[in-house]
């Protein structure tokens, strides 16, 4: 029997991602989740990453502690890990969006989060907010930017 579960993380990149590395990212997270039935969200901005895993526990923690691992961002905080019955994200490999500054503008919760430190605290403190930011990017076509 499959136990489904939702891990969110925050990590802060250590380098400034192109357009072009985001699409990369993406391509390579859309093809292993799919064969991993690993679904989520990564949302980016201004070297910050917010990404949900949903699946299987024997699928999602053997992925995060690879992505753990990833010199290409550091201070990965993990804000969210619980047992669901359902994914949130069931048709997305992987969603993606990039948050321009118009959307950071009008996402309750997210603005507070830029005038914070660049630590992750905010939304450790507050995991319940970071999934309702996750949802409220797939829940509004056109209240982001796509990449």
């Amino acid at each position: 029997m499959m136990s489904l579960i939702s891990l969110i993380y925050l990590s802060f990149a250590t380098q400034t991602w192109s357009d072009t590395d985001l699409k990369m990212l993406l391509q390579s997270c859309r093809t292993n989740n799919t064969a991993k039935k690993i679904t989520g969200m990564l949302l980016y901005r201004d070297k910050f990453f917010m990404q949900v895993l949903e699946g299987d526990a024997a699928d999602v923690e053997p992925l995060f502690e690879q992505i753990k691992r990833d010199q290409r961002h550091m201070g990965v905080l993990v804000v969210h890990k619980k047992a669901i019955s359902a994914r949130s994200f069931v048709d997305w490999s992987m969603g993606f969006n990039k948050i321009g500054d118009a959307a950071a503008a009008q996402l309750p919760g997210f603005t507070d989060f830029l005038a914070q430190p660049n630590d992750g605290a905010y939304f450790a403190q507050k995991p319940d907010l970071a999934h309702k930011l996750l949802l409220s990017f797939k829940a509004k076509d056109g209240f982001y930017e796509l990449v």
